[in-house]
């Protein structure tokens, strides 16, 4: 009887857990979350261990796990992680680190942390690290980052984007190198030959809209089949280079009201002022490539093979243009976006890094210490000469994390096994005027809602903008961003419950 009973109440369990996962895969498969209204989600998780790595490794250290691990056929990131751990050992003699191949999504996120298998240490895109900080579900680590010697160098902005009523809940992802900021690249030859320099002989880029429409007319040439701006016409892609053009014209995407939920408001005149800009580009100036609805790679390919003049691209992306397309990088020119009617904007993003909040005491602590100790110039430098002689990238330019103090020591050790060109003065100009990208569900934004209405202005001469966004606003509002005010509306609720 004993027996059975205990075959009974395993099936029951299990059945409970099964139970539990379909919700939970329902309510993702809806809202891309997990509803909140699910009480057992919280409780659940904290009754679990960390990751299912928890434990010792050879030698008696405790295994600290970060995601975001190479794949077993790149040989030379497996090489890197390798140094990182010896390093890491080094410094830390009680523990070392293990690599998950595992990367972020919203929905293997929620499930990982349910089943309490997270890693230690996760590294998740800035645009969706709101909405796991608001469900409580990544550590408050302002303790471990005032004490960490660091702290006083970073850049206060930087530490703000992922900071809560004063608490820090991660790291920006970087050190010798940090934030992607959007910049606009030029071809040297062809604006030299158009005579847009100054009296040295050197370019002079574009500094507002009008300069830019200016430009992009002077620089189209349908006898050579050239075209004087190349946009990113796909859907995602459109939408998300749509916001830079957003905010130079003084609108926004969405914002938090008061009471801490969240507002759609792509439909403002900001925006929609926006979206006439792109259409005019399109169809009163005629300036665009033919294929509007190009990728990135039809980018590269237009730019390099001088079919396009100039593209709104991440400064990382002279890696595809000079190694993928043989463009010489001297024949590049990059930088900051056009001012418009608001004045500058230039987007950045990037990612930041967690901690798991169900681990605790050292192994706590251990996970913060691999957080950070890449951070060190000595780890950076013996990072860099490999990636060096790998024949990888190093040195592209990024916004920095830390005031130029420290910054300054990391830009010498960059310096000295530099392949790049040195953009260093122009990332700290782009972090006057960066914009963070939206906090939450961006890539439904920029593939739904956002993308549809550039795609529309872009292929149809009769398109009204006001029109598109006021429908695309209201449906994102809906469908998105309601349910996750609800969800945060209810999670006040249960935490004033208990």
């Amino acid at each position: 009887m004993t027996t059975e009973i205990a075959r009974f109440q395993n099936l029951k369990n299990r059945l409970t857990v099964a139970a539990g996962v379909v919700l939970f895969l329902l309510g993702v498969w809806h809202f891309g979350f997990p509803p909140y209204t699910i009480k057992d989600t919280q409780q659940a998780a904290a009754a679990k261990t960390a990751a299912p790595d928890a434990g010792e490794a050879a030698g008696g250290r405790m295994i600290i796990t970060h995601n975001n691990g190479a794949p077993e056929d790149d040989k030379k990131r497996q090489t890197e992680q390798d140094l990182m751990r010896s390093l890491f050992e080094k410094a830390c003699p009680d523990a070392t680190l293990k690599y998950s191949t595992w990367q972020f999504s919203p929905d293997t996120f929620f499930a990982k942390y349910i089943a309490g298998t997270l890693p230690d240490v996760i590294g998740v895109f800035a645009t969706e690290a709101a909405i796991v900080i608001d469900r409580g579900m990544a550590a408050d680590i302002t303790a471990e980052m005032k004490l960490w010697k660091l702290y006083p160098h970073l850049i206060p902005r930087m530490i703000d984007l992922i900071t809560r009523g004063g608490r820090i809940f991660g790291m920006p992802a970087g050190g010798d190198s940090g934030f992607y900021v959007m910049t606009l690249f030029y071809n040297k030859d062809i604006l030299s030959a158009a005579g847009l320099t100054g009296a040295d002989g050197n370019v002079i880029p574009p500094n507002t809209w009008d300069d830019f429409t200016t430009y992009a007319l002077k620089l189209t040439d349908r006898r050579v089949g050239r075209a004087g701006f190349g946009i990113l016409g796909e859907t995602a892609g459109s939408g998300w280079h749509f916001l830079n053009w957003v905010w130079q014209a003084g609108g926004e995407i969405m914002r938090r009201r008061p009471d801490g939920s969240w507002e759609s408001c792509f439909h403002e005149p900001g925006a929609v002022r926006a979206l006439q800009f792109i259409k005019d580009l399109r169809w009163k100036h005629d300036v665009l490539q033919r294929n509007v609805i190009s990728n990135n790679d039809d980018l590269y390919e237009l730019f390099s093979s001088g079919r396009i003049a100039m593209s709104m691209h991440a400064p990382d992306n002279l890696n595809y243009i000079t190694y993928k397309f043989n463009m010489p990088a001297e024949r590049i020119g990059i930088c900051l976006l056009p001012a418009g009617p608001a004045g500058r904007a230039n987007q950045i993003g990037g990612a930041f890094i967690l901690l798991n909040p169900q681990i605790k005491g050292a192994r706590r602590q251990r996970a913060f210490d691999s957080l950070t100790f890449g951070l060190d110039p000595a780890v950076i430098d013996q990072k860099l000469q490999l990636l060096r002689q790998q024949g990888r990238p190093v040195g592209i330019p990024v916004i920095p994390i830390f005031k130029p103090e420290y910054q300054d020591k990391i830009n010498a050790i960059v310096n000295k096994h530099r392949n790049m060109p040195d953009y260093t003065a122009l990332m700290r100009e782009a972090a006057e005027v960066a914009h963070a990208e939206p906090p939450c569900r961006c890539q439904a934004l920029y593939s739904q809602y956002l993308g549809p209405c550039v795609q529309e202005v872009l292929v149809n001469r009769n398109a009204d903008p006001a029109a598109l966004l006021g429908e695309a606003s209201a449906r994102f509002q809906e469908r998105e961003l309601d349910p996750i005010n609800r969800e945060l509306k209810e999670a006040v609720r249960q935490r004033g419950t208990r």
